[in-house]
């Protein structure tokens, strides 16, 4: 087992260091090839002396276990990638994995919510001046406005906010961010005047509640106070943590259900769905939504065109002449 440990160590190093993956990324990875090492030890053999056929009746066993297909096209991306590692370690001559084909993903449409529920939610939370209240409207006018992954928004550095002047001269933010993304690449997300306004009253509310040492935007120590015009001053030197997905998720599905809106139907990334849904909706170039997302494979935002598709279908169907006709 230890030989097996050590060339995934190897591996998943490379991973981080030189490819940049997320942790997140690193980890499924670490966890594929682990699944791979419970089917080969009994066997005893080592990775060096795995054939094609062996990773055949490997795949068989996950198609009996009934795996969904994304699930079977990950852990043979995890072969492949891993098998091209010891390639370039000459530790093989050939990859067993070189001729494997994924199977082909179950299209699963993302959720999104309407406009008119997006906007419900937002005036709803712009009215609530405590500090729960403008924290969230804070995060939520962002993600909706760039479309960032939740795990962009809870972590962005307090750095990434800049001053600029407005075309009057006076002060403001810039409107755009600069976030590190997936796979440490950086893009632009814009900010439209509605967040500016938001991350500018936030700013002031931060700097009241004594976090301006905190390298975090979004400082996630202690829950926040729904009282308006409570303040409570706390100390983030020795312990300096954002926000969590988590407690973002909560706080979401505590506003749906304030607003009338399924709690079930509402969580980070299907705001960043309903943003791209709607940009593509009101005739956004693929390619520039592309850019917007992070996305570094085209495919990828195509997904979001499924759901023009569906919507067609329904408006065709609903309004047509004949739609009703027997």
């Amino acid at each position: 087992m230890n030989s097996y440990n050590q060339q995934i160590s190897n591996f998943l190093e490379k991973l981080k260091a030189e490819d940049g993956l997320s942790i997140n990324t690193t980890l499924a990875y670490g966890k594929d090839l682990e699944l791979f090492v419970r089917y080969l030890e009994p066997k005893k053999i080592a990775f060096e002396d795995v054939t094609a056929q062996n990773i055949t009746d490997y795949l068989y066993e996950l198609h009996q276990q009934n795996l969904r297909a994304a699930s079977v096209s990950r852990k043979i991306a995890s072969l492949k990638n891993f098998y091209r590692f010891l390639e370039s370690e000459n530790l093989i001559k050939n990859s067993p994995a070189l001729y494997l084909q994924r199977p082909k993903a179950d299209t699963k449409l993302p959720k999104f919510l309407s406009e008119e529920e997006v906007f419900k939610m937002l005036d709803f939370i712009n009215s609530d001046k405590s500090e729960f209240g403008v924290r969230l409207s804070c995060m939520m006018e962002i993600l909706y406005a760039a479309g960032l992954r939740v795990s962009e928004l809870v972590s962005i550095p307090i750095t990434a906010i800049q001053e600029a002047f407005d075309e009057n001269g006076e002060k403001t933010l810039r409107n755009y961010l600069i976030i590190n993304g997936k796979g440490n690449k950086e893009r632009v997300a814009p900010l439209n005047k509605s967040a500016i306004r938001m991350l500018i009253e936030y700013l002031a509310l931060r700097k009241k509640l004594g976090q301006e040492k905190s390298k975090w935007l979004f400082v996630g120590i202690a829950r926040a106070s729904k009282k308006v015009g409570e303040i409570r001053n706390r100390d983030y030197v020795t312990r300096d943590e954002h926000i969590t997905r988590h407690r973002l998720h909560q706080m979401l599905k505590e506003l749906a259900a304030k607003v009338g809106i399924d709690p079930a139907k509402v969580h980070p990334h299907v705001i960043r769905h309903s943003f791209a849904s709607h940009l593509l909706n009101s005739g956004v170039d693929l390619r520039i939504l592309q850019e917007l997302l992070g996305h570094s494979n085209i495919s990828t935002t195509e997904i979001y065109t499924h759901i023009l598709d569906s919507k067609l279908k329904e408006l065709v169907f609903k309004h047509h002449p004949l739609a009703n006709k027997s």
